[in-house]
């Protein structure tokens, strides 16, 4: 059966798609806020919301809400994006309408105690002292600097204890409402049980409005010049870490660019691995990621190098870029296209993968990346060498490049050295 969207008359937009072929079933209540709609004042309050919930939902405390959900062999996880908070639950088919129910609670309107916040606001704080700065959220601080991007999701210790009961629940009011919000369901269930929850969803009380979409682009976004786009970091080892980032803006096809980072980095037999790697015993891995961002993407290419050979590696690694824009071979396009083609049936068989990927697409960053697997296999087995290597050609470009390495080699050294290898570009 293909997926379904729909806005309800209640706000909701209610996604769905049954899958007869697996054994699951996966519910997500979805809302379109996070700590890029924060401040530093009440930085870190959608997070708090999220654990809030688990405190009480709606009517039901917080053993009550656990044992429901054991019993039924599941548990509802919440996460806190940017820009979104997810709840899900997957269950076997015969608990799908228990489980809904269950869920959908949070949609209800009411409000959090002094009491329950205070208790609460412990377990965050003890999170925050816990957290550490990964290798992740150390590349995006650089990347996003004085964006809203490199907020703390969890706020600060001082922005969690500053939050009033009041804000807490007028910021629940205001997010986490019917118009804002997405319910998706992708796995297997009968059409029996599906008009009974859809009769429990259409029955919920309108609420809210759907908040607005922010995008929030990187300082000098694809206006990248020898005065803005290196941030490079000292340290006292013998090797360096690399990070080359590539803007790109969402008029772009994401499929293509897709490919051409698989293409280009990733797997033991992509380019750059085969060249930096393989043949020239410069690194041990290459690293590449392509993110999506509201209104953006990011590709980044990482790998680790000894100072001595700096120079040469990133030599070959622009060489590798400026010959991978000439000629895309066939064998490149042959040893990737299949990941995306046929591969793409995978999340056919996962209904929690598939249910985020819906929610993701379909409502919350990008409406122009195609959600449903047939149809994203569709897109890909129609593109092209043509099509990739004019993509390559518009997007490996100077203004599109910045970096961000850590080494105890000179600054203006690596930068006077890199500004040339770009203009070969």
């Amino acid at each position: 059966m293909e997926k379904n969207i729909v806005k309800l008359k209640n706000g909701i937009t209610f996604i769905s798609q049954k899958l007869n072929n697996i054994h699951s079933v996966t519910i997500s209540v979805n809302f379109k806020v996070g700590s890029l709609y924060e401040n530093e004042n009440n930085s870190g309050i959608t997070h708090l919301i999220e654990h809030l919930f688990f405190r009480q939902w709606d009517s039901l405390p917080q053993r009550q809400l656990y044992y429901e959900m054991q019993c039924m062999g599941a548990e509802i996880v919440g996460k806190t994006f940017y820009d979104y908070v997810n709840f899900s639950i997957t269950v076997t088919p015969d608990s799908f309408v228990e489980a809904f129910k269950l869920i959908i609670k949070c949609l209800n309107e009411f409000n959090w105690t002094d009491n329950i916040v205070s208790s609460e606001k412990r377990v965050v704080c003890k999170q925050i002292e816990n957290d550490y700065q990964n290798y992740d959220k150390w590349v995006d601080s650089y990347y996003f600097k004085k964006r809203n991007y490199i907020n703390h999701i969890m706020g600060t210790i001082k922005s969690v204890q500053s939050l009033s009961v009041k804000d807490i629940n007028l910021w629940k009011e205001k997010y986490f409402c019917s118009n804002n919000s997405c319910v998706a369901i992708t796995g297997n269930y009968s059409d029996e049980d599906f008009l009974t929850i859809q009769n429990i969803i259409c029955q919920i009380k309108s609420s809210g409005k759907l908040a607005e979409t922010i995008i929030s682009y990187p300082l000098h976004f694809e206006k990248r010049s020898i005065s803005n786009r290196y941030a490079i970091v000292s340290n006292d080892t013998e090797i360096s870490d690399v990070t080359i980032f590539i803007d790109i803006n969402s008029d772009y096809n994401y499929e293509t660019v897709r490919l051409l980072s698989s293409m280009l980095g990733e797997g033991c037999g992509s380019l750059l691995s085969m060249v930096l790697r393989e043949t020239y015993n410069f690194t041990d891995d290459i690293y590449t990621n392509l993110k999506c961002y509201c209104g953006f993407y990011r590709l980044s290419i990482s790998f680790s190098v000894n100072n001595e050979d700096f120079l040469e590696s990133m030599h070959h690694f622009f060489k590798s870029i400026v010959s991978f824009k000439n000629e895309i071979s066939i064998n490149d396009y042959l040893t990737s296209i299949s990941f995306f083609t046929k591969n793409q049936l995978f999340d056919l068989d996962n209904s929690a993968e598939l249910n985020n990927n819906y929610v993701l697409c379909d409502f919350v960053l990008y409406p122009t990346i195609i959600s449903e697997p047939i149809k994203r296999k569709e897109i890909y087995e129609n593109i092209k060498i043509n099509d990739l290597k004019k993509c390559a050609n518009d997007i490996f470009i100077a203004k599109n490049l910045s970096f961000l390495i850590q080494t105890n080699l000179d600054k203006k050294f690596i930068k006077n050295t890199l500004e040339k290898m770009i203009n070969t570009l």
